[in-house]
């Protein structure tokens, strides 16, 4: 534990000490309801020149698949329980045929050139389809300032009792986790299922969008 750093051997020439890395094509990004996720991951985006995808503009490329975001909507509102049926929700034909157009739009975004995807894709889905790809997680911890930011939400606006407001954001996140669960053998907010974590209560909306964004810029 009390290494004299002057002590320290040289780690020159060691591999393991020195991978390199190198900008993916993709960013993941996971993010707790109410982190500011949606809003960071655009300022990022900007500030690197990736394309930012979520759940509406991902749809927007595939009319074709004739889903809603009202049908995307309202089936994430089944993922909202604690307890959900893996294997029966992966053999409900509207989950595929869900499935099946944001597959084909993921498709076409990726064609397209680098971008992030906020909360619709798995690390382990960007890399089958032989892309490179980095997850992150975007997440706070100042409930207080959630309740807020909550609110702001058309959804949640004229919710009056904290305890409501919390149990919806509680709700939200169940339904990242379960949507999670559904594509990747990873939990959702682990750490063994992102390569960058960040507190945005700690950084702040701004600041986190520059440490995304780093990972998304060549220096």
């Amino acid at each position: 534990m009390a290494e004299d750093i002057r002590n320290m051997k040289s780690t020159s020439g060691i591999k393991e000490f020195e991978k390199h890395y190198e900008l993916p094509h993709c960013v993941v990004l996971d993010s707790e309801y109410c982190s500011m996720g949606r809003m960071i991951a655009v300022k990022a985006c900007k500030a690197s020149g990736y394309a930012y995808y979520d759940t509406v503009i991902l749809l927007d490329l595939v009319p074709e698949e004739g889903v809603t975001i009202d049908e995307a909507l309202v089936y994430e509102k089944r993922l909202r329980s604690d307890e959900i049926d893996k294997e029966k929700i992966l053999a409900d034909p509207e989950y595929i045929r869900i499935k099946k157009a944001f597959d084909k739009a993921i498709d076409i975004a990726l064609a397209k050139g680098p971008c992030l995807i906020h909360d619709r894709a798995v690390k382990e889905t960007i890399l089958a389809k032989g892309y490179s790809c980095i997850s992150v997680l975007m997440y706070a911890e100042d409930m207080p300032a959630k309740i807020v930011r909550a609110r702001f939400s058309p959804l949640y606006e004229n919710l009056t009792d904290d305890a409501e407001v919390i149990r919806m954001i509680h709700e939200e996140d169940m339904a990242r986790t379960n949507l999670h669960k559904l594509h990747s053998n990873t939990a959702w907010g682990e750490k063994n299922a992102y390569d960058l974590m960040i507190n945005s209560d700690a950084f702040g909306r701004d600041f986190s969008a520059v440490v995304l964004a780093s990972a998304m810029t060549k220096h």
